[in-house]
């Protein structure tokens, strides 16, 4: 009984471990750039077509930073650890309240922005 009581208790510690927030390296918290694709809004069934519009991310120790085209908007985020070099950010908007997801590569030095529909995701490179 006590075996499979401690069997238990450490299996749901590892589980417990794993969905903790994580924080991000100071390596890791920079300014990653692209561009979002055009694409096309159905509005009234009629579809409003989207320019492409370049894209900036910037991280910093709890905040993000977006600036799409000429809008800007902060908020803060978490981090949860996906894969050994994966980690996944959500983002809490101040000003949209929309939140933002994106999951960052410290392999590839990639930052993807997973646009909410109909927007496109985007990779994004970090910036030199």
């Amino acid at each position: 009984y006590m075996k499979l009581l401690r069997t238990l208790l450490f299996t749901i510690t590892i589980f417990l471990a794993s969905g903790q927030s994580v924080t991000l390296k100071k390596k890791y918290l920079k300014t990653y750039v692209g561009e979002i694709p055009a694409y096309e809004v159905n509005l009234n069934n009629q579809l409003i077509p989207v320019n492409a519009s370049t894209i900036e991310v910037r991280l910093t120790k709890d905040s993000v930073f977006v600036n799409v085209g000429s809008v800007k908007w902060e908020g803060t985020y978490s981090t949860s650890k996906i894969e050994k070099k994966k980690f996944e950010l959500n983002g809490t908007m101040n000003e949209t309240g929309i939140p933002e997801r994106l999951l960052l590569d410290t392999k590839a030095k990639k930052l993807t922005r997973r646009g909410l529909f109909p927007q496109p995701d985007v990779i994004l490179e970090r910036k030199k």
